[in-house]
């Protein structure tokens, strides 16, 4: 399974990546969420798990979550924050930050698992 993470903290990116990457997941890391639309978009991305901040440049997270779900409306999404933003994103899982590589690894399992 494929993950994709955006980010603009590239610490963060890094420490999500190898966490995943560890359990064998294959993993593209972006800090600015056009770079990742332009990835999914020119890979013809079908499916997989998108990490993303919500305090991203250029567009928050839900809205690149929306970007994405319009071209591959299978990819899953996690959305990541310092604050609670779960009332801004809908019914996307949410996971607050700072957080634990197993509740990190927990959270990405149930995504894939959703319908």
């Amino acid at each position: 399974m494929t993950i994709y993470i955006v980010d603009d903290n590239h610490d963060l990116v890094e420490f999500i990546g190898c966490v995943l990457e560890e359990i064998g997941y294959t993993v593209h890391t972006f800090t600015h969420p056009e770079d990742a639309l332009s990835h999914l978009k020119e890979s013809h991305v079908q499916s997989g798990t998108l990490i993303t901040d919500y305090n991203l440049p250029a567009m928050n997270g839900y809205q690149l979550h929306q970007n994405i779900h319009a071209i591959a409306p299978d990819v899953k999404t996690i959305v990541i924050s310092g604050r609670n933003v779960s009332g801004d994103i809908k019914k996307l899982p949410f996971l607050q930050k700072p957080f634990s590589p197993v509740e990190l690894i927990q959270l990405v399992r149930e995504a894939q698992e959703a319908p």
